[in-house]
């Protein structure tokens, strides 16, 4: 190619992008693909063509990563579709050896950091998350693909690593790069080390080598199974990787399944005082109508040393057939029993727990029915000194609050309509629920005196839930039966003054405060500045007959505005034409569940 000058912008933008000046690399890449759009297509040998590809893809990857560290989402998802588009329209090789090409230049870890952080960081719409989201993997793939699987003799010493099973632990999860596995630095020195099974660096070279295998192996057979070739491929990988990646989540795992009854003994979430104990959880399945269990599996690799699948039987309600599972099982495949013949089936699974050190051990165990949801079920233990395990008492007592959560599981919850909630918040929401029990709050975890590769993302999440709930306390004190005065329109006076009229059949609800709401107190201010939307149940409903196992109906409505005296709600119209609400009546209702989330 006699004209540099595309290729030339293209440098400058990488430099650029290097030296943090954003918007003077968007600059550069805009140059350099205007230059490249000059050209014919047929204007160049197959040689200098590929070199064009190039030239574009690197251009159209930097300005991705200048756009979204200038917060330009838009303008990185539509670069980003183009890159993805270059894959589609040419040969997969042939896209995949040009990145090969610029991650060998050393150039794609700028890119990669950029749209890390803003998926990490960001609050983004679903359409752009799921564009970004694949140019990562595809990067993700390209490193793998070149730095740790040069040749097809490697690729078959993984494949064949894969069958004969690895010899050393399971490698920690969420690193985006097998360059980010280290040595532990103790065990070398000293020849032990603190965390034992749960440290998070590797305790010899050939561990450390083994998992970046593990790595590059996971990416080939993740890889392979979504072209849809025969592969070893994980269950457990693939269905961790679609829940994590999924913008609906409970579509993919859920606690609860229709025509599933689920009884456990003992509760999910156990508490012992001593270092060396064991536990055993029994998990009663009853399926109305009979279905077959194909798979259990226990989900997460952090703590499996501690747990294992200790026994399964099959059957209904008075007779069991007992199944065969391995020493140590990790995964049961079924789906071979003989159906019974009556209308439901009964399975019994029996999940060991064994430690010798103190620490908080969660699980997640899987039960597959061959559809999706996949059921799930978590357990925890936490392992605790009597010392601490008094000092949590007494903080959990401090913390707790007697005003009860309305959710799903108590309430029937109409949804406000039009919901604004991005697919992202939506997905955080289901991923991220409050703790049910007391027992999951002040765990070990947060009581450890140290932050540590091990202990710090559980400690940062048990964190953030005693926040939401100590908030939760204080804003319960506004839980309150007010009488709502229902209007079609409304002016508030001020500097922020203005009317406000309803449309598309909704109305706005209109309450007095029974005191003052001050930012002057912790409640008032929490209201004033988290509070967004609320529940309501009427009070003609509240006290009316319900047949056992009917939850009552409540309806979510939107705050509109907030003054001192007055809070103005956004009555959605699913409410006004079930409750018969219009313009200028009054309705007496309970104002709970305050709903907001810590982010």
């Amino acid at each position: 190619m006699a004209d540099r000058r595309p290729e030339k912008s293209c440098d400058q933008a990488c430099e650029s992008l290097k030296q943090q000046e954003y918007e003077v690399a968007v600059k550069h890449c805009t140059e350099a693909l205007f230059s490249l759009s000059q050209y014919p297509p047929t204007h160049f040998s197959e040689a200098c063509q590929a070199e064009i590809d190039c030239i574009k893809i690197e251009s159209l990857l930097y300005r991705i990563a200048s756009s979204l560290q200038l917060k330009n989402y838009g303008k990185a998802d539509e670069d980003c579709r183009h890159v993805l588009g270059e894959g589609l329209d040419r040969e997969g090789d042939t896209f995949r050896a040009v990145l090969g090409c610029v991650h060998l230049k050393g150039k794609l870890q700028a890119v990669s950091n950029a749209l890390s952080n803003s998926l990490m960081g960001e609050s983004l719409n679903g359409m752009v998350t799921k564009d970004l989201t694949r140019l990562k993997n595809l990067l993700v793939e390209t490193e793998a693909a070149v730095c740790k699987i040069p040749s097809v003799h490697h690729v078959e010493e993984v494949e064949e690593g894969c069958q004969d099973g690895w010899q050393f632990r399971p490698p920690p999860r969420g690193v985006t790069s097998s360059e980010e596995y280290t040595l532990c630095k103790r065990f070398l020195e000293q020849g032990i080390c603190r965390y034992g099974a749960q440290c998070t660096s590797a305790h010899s070279q050939e561990e450390l080598t083994e998992w970046q295998k593990r790595y590059a192996s996971r990416l080939i057979r993740l890889k392979q199974q979504k072209e849809n070739k025969q592969c070893l491929g994980s269950y457990m990988e693939s269905l961790i990787e679609k829940w994590m990646n999924s913008l609906s989540p409970e579509k993919v795992l859920s606690e609860y399944l229709d025509g599933v009854r689920v009884e456990h003994n003992p509760e999910l979430s156990v508490t012992v005082t001593t270092k060396k104990s064991h536990q055993m959880w029994t998990f009663a399945l009853t399926c109305k109508p009979a279905r077959m269990l194909y798979r259990v599996a226990l989900l997460y690799d952090a703590h499996r040393p501690h747990f294992s699948i200790m026994a399964i039987s099959a059957g209904d309600s008075t007779t069991q057939i007992i199944q065969e599972v391995p020493e140590t099982c990790q995964e049961w495949v079924g789906g071979k029993m003989a159906q019974n013949g009556t209308d439901h089936s009964v399975y019994k699974i029996s999940i060991a727990f064994s430690t010798e050190i103190f620490g908080t051990f969660r699980q997640t165990v899987v039960f597959d029915f061959g559809t999706e949801p996949v059921l799930m079920q978590r357990v925890m233990i936490d392992a605790a000194s009597t010392e601490d395990l008094e000092y949590r008492m007494n903080a959990r007592q401090q913390l707790l609050t007697t005003a009860k959560r309305w959710d799903s599981t108590s309430k029937t919850i109409v949804e406000f309509e039009p919901n604004e909630t991005t697919e992202l918040d939506k997905s955080l929401l289901i991923r991220y629920q409050i703790p049910l029990s007391a027992d999951q709050l002040f765990t070990q975890s947060v009581l450890d005196k140290s932050l540590t590769k091990s202990n710090y993302q559980s400690r940062l999440h048990d964190l953030l839930y005693i926040e939401e709930i100590a908030q939760y306390k204080e804003v319960s004190k506004f839980n309150i039966k007010v009488q709502l005065q229902i209007v079609a329109s409304f002016m508030l006076t001020g500097v922020s003054g203005g009317a406000k009229y309803a449309q598309n059949g909704q109305l706005f609800g209109r309450f007095k405060l029974t005191e003052t709401l001050s930012e002057d107190t912790l409640a008032g201010r929490l209201v004033m500045t988290k509070v967004n939307a609320v529940y309501l149940l009427p009070i003609t409903k509240e006290k009316s007959g319900l047949t056992q196992g009917t939850k009552e109906k409540v309806y979510e409505a939107v705050i509109e505005e907030k003054t001192k005296e007055y809070i103005f709600l956004r009555i959605s119209r699913d409410c006004c034409e079930e409750l018969n609400l219009r313009a200028d009546c009054e309705m007496q209702v309970c104002w709970s569940k305050i709903f907001f989330r810590c982010f």
